[in-house]
């Protein structure tokens, strides 16, 4: 039975500069603190991903594994549609869905609240759409009172259960996850993980980073093992993991 192919890689390579890295950031940077940046950015380069060459189909639950530093994360803003690659083409058939990050894109100086707001604004959400969901993402997310405390008061957990009650209440096509299974208590992740056999039903192409081999095993149909910016083996779960260790 022949699957359809919904995203691509075609020798995607991409190289940080300070620019690029701070291309966000400097959203929130004052005018003199943006000057320094520009100024800092043209001693700081480095490639990330290096002629990457991946099909990714319809039904797919690829595990991304690999070294901190090996590019997993490069490669995760490339398929989010949150990095342009610098070489190379994405090609996608299908709605891009949210970056699920422990650094995901949360204003700090903004309540939890208002980063719902400003998330699903990002996600392409009008305020109706927002606002229908926002009950269920404070429930899952369990903050509580402290949804309308600032974001850089929150601890780690606290972040990573807000990112991902986000990203979960807001369905599309794809999403992607970049170890935010690892950060939370027994009773949390097994919530996420229930959460996600049912998303597992509905997206079209699921992608999972994570250094847990039983996260991986669990949940993923196959695997990529990342090294240095490189793709070092694209095949089943099982082959990947004993190559990786």
């Amino acid at each position: 039975m022949q699957r359809n192919k919904v995203v691509e890689l075609q020798n995607v390579a991409f190289e940080y500069t300070a620019a690029k890295s701070y291309s966000l950031k400097k959203l929130f940077l004052s005018k003199y603190e943006r000057e320094k940046v520009s100024i800092e950015s043209n001693s700081f380069r480095k490639s990330a991903l290096s002629e990457v060459n991946l099909s990714f189909y319809e039904g797919d639950i690829v595990g991304i594994v690999g070294r901190n530093g090996a590019g997993k994360s490069t490669l995760c803003k490339v398929l989010s549609g949150v990095l342009k690659p610098t070489d190379g083409k994405f090609i996608s058939d299908i709605q891009i869905g949210a970056l699920l990050s422990l650094n995901s894109f949360f204003s700090r100086e903004l309540s939890g609240l208002d980063n719902i707001y400003l998330s699903g604004a990002l996600l392409g959400k009008n305020k109706k759409e927002i606002e229908s969901k926002i009950k269920d993402i404070i429930e899952f997310s369990e903050l509580d009172e402290s949804i309308e405390k600032p974001v850089e008061t929150y601890s780690s957990g606290m972040v990573s259960r807000l990112a991902f009650s986000v990203a979960t209440s807001f369905r599309s096509d794809i999403l992607i996850i970049d170890e935010v299974l690892s950060v939370g208590d027994k009773y949390f992740r097994a919530k996420c993980l229930k959460r996600m056999d049912e998303i597992i039903k509905d997206s079209k192409l699921i992608i999972v980073v994570s250094h847990s081999d039983s996260d991986i095993r669990r949940m993923c149909n196959r695997a990529v093992y990342l090294d240095k910016g490189k793709v070092i083996l694209d095949g089943s779960v099982e082959d990947v993991l004993e190559m990786y260790k």
